[in-house]
């Protein structure tokens, strides 16, 4: 390997390890570190729906269950009304390999995503790991009943399956409610019933 080779493969690493890094930033408001620990078992709750093969666990406290609409196969809302996690699920038309999850894929997000919700403020998007399943998590602001929200979907594919998890807080109380996100996608499982 000569020297301009290794340069090359420096910068080439550099340029990952500076990606990372403002993806990280970007989405450091709900994004969940590598070491993140859920909440403890006995603090939480779980939810398993068969007929949509997922798994996930929430905070006991603070938190309900409310009955799902439209294209949501879970909703679940702080009982003071400051934040929600909604699940959606679509049938993709073709099955992705787990390869096929890549910077195209966060692209596509990002672009049905304006498509759904044209006044939201994209602030952040990154590719990433968690629990074995490639995911996109987008962060961006948007207005709600409540005033400004910060809001983090996550996105998994599992085959034809794809999964958006959606956590919406007030901005105010975006910190504080923050655990109850990463519980739920730190614990959840797609297409392993």
């Amino acid at each position: 390997m000569n020297s301009d080779q290794i340069g090359s493969r420096e910068s080439g690493i550099g340029r990952r390890v500076a990606r990372a890094v403002l993806a990280a930033i970007g989405l450091a408001a709900w994004a969940v570190p590598a070491t993140a620990q859920p909440l403890a078992a006995k603090d939480t709750q779980p939810y398993k729906n068969l007929v949509y093969d997922v798994a996930f666990s929430y905070p006991k406290n603070d938190w309900v269950a409310v009955p799902a609409s439209g294209g949501n196969i879970a909703l679940l809302m702080q009982t003071k009304g400051e934040a929600s996690l909604a699940l959606d699920f679509q049938v993709l038309r073709v099955s992705l390999a787990p390869d096929e999850i890549d910077d195209t894929f966060k692209e596509i997000e990002l672009e049905q995503l304006t498509q759904r919700a044209p006044h939201a403020r994209i602030m952040s998007s990154a590719l990433t790991e968690l629990g074995g399943n490639k995911v996109v998590g987008i962060r961006y602001g948007a207005s709600g009943l409540t005033g400004d929200l910060d809001v983090v979907q996550y996105s998994i594919v599992n085959g034809a399956s794809l999964y958006r998890l959606t956590c919406a807080s007030t901005r105010s109380t975006a910190v504080k409610n923050q655990r109850a996100c990463e519980t739920v996608i730190s614990t959840i499982v797609v297409g392993k019933q």
